[in-house]
């Protein structure tokens, strides 16, 4: 009777450590479905640690993406005086800049025509060399984003000017450029935050004299109005 107890025992032991081992396996394997392990089943808390850190990333970069987002929003044209309003109206009239409500319709040489001109309106051309200008094109683009809120752009050959790579410059010959249109201020008028300049437009050419030295410059053209918001420049209407 010993004996066969003893054996009972042990048999009872061994049924209740497979038991056991088969609960674990089942919990163990329940775990790693959990945790959307690797096809071995192998779950390191260094996987763990990784999966966190470039969930981290992914944030970051979110919010940086978010903040570059904003930055490029933002409204980066410069509030000009009366005088620079004015001469403004003078370069878009002399580029012949078609009519436009919003500044974002300027295409590339368009906008480099009118900086260029605005530039010669200001007194603001680099000195000549050898008969040539050369005109950097960071200075441009600076320039074209204070007026017209432009973002950096490609360089392109315009009307008035040809784009050299080497020297990163816009080159032309001095004394050769011809206005299309010539500009007179006519009135200002203000509407809350919003300023207007009418300005008459005609031929450059054309004029004519008398015997007293009088001049007389030809018939109006054309009418065209600047429009300011909040002192920044919003668009170019006729009227």
């Amino acid at each position: 009777m010993g004996e066969k107890t003893r054996l009972t025992a042990m048999a009872a032991v061994f049924i209740a450590l497979s038991f056991f081992c088969w609960g674990t396996s089942v919990w163990s394997a329940g775990q790693s479905e959990g945790l959307a392990c690797q096809p071995d089943g192998a779950f390191t808390v260094q996987q763990a640690a990784e999966m966190t850190a470039e969930s981290s990333d992914d944030e970051n970069m979110s919010v940086d993406a978010e903040a570059a987002a904003g930055n490029t929003g933002a409204d980066i044209r410069a509030e000009l005086t009366n005088a620079q309003a004015l001469a403004l109206g003078r370069a878009l009239a002399a580029a012949g800049t078609p009519f436009f409500d919003d500044p974002a319709q300027l295409s590339a040489p368009q906008l480099e025509e009118a900086v260029i001109w605005y530039l010669m309106e200001t007194g603001g051309m680099p000195p000549t060399s050898g008969g040539q200008v050369a005109l950097p094109a960071a200075e441009v683009w600076q320039l074209a984003g204070e007026l017209f809120g432009a973002l950096p752009g490609q360089p392109e050959d315009c009307a008035l000017a040809v784009y050299d790579r080497e020297q990163d410059a816009f080159c032309m010959t001095a004394g050769v450029c011809i206005p299309v249109y010539d500009a007179l201020e006519e009135t200002v008028r203000e509407e809350g935050n919003q300023r207007f300049y009418r300005m008459q437009l005609y031929p450059p050419d054309g004029w004519e004299g008398d015997v007293l030295g009088n001049a007389y410059r030809p018939d109006m053209t054309a009418a065209a109005v600047v429009a300011l918001m909040e002192g920044r420049f919003a668009g170019w209407m006729g009227g």
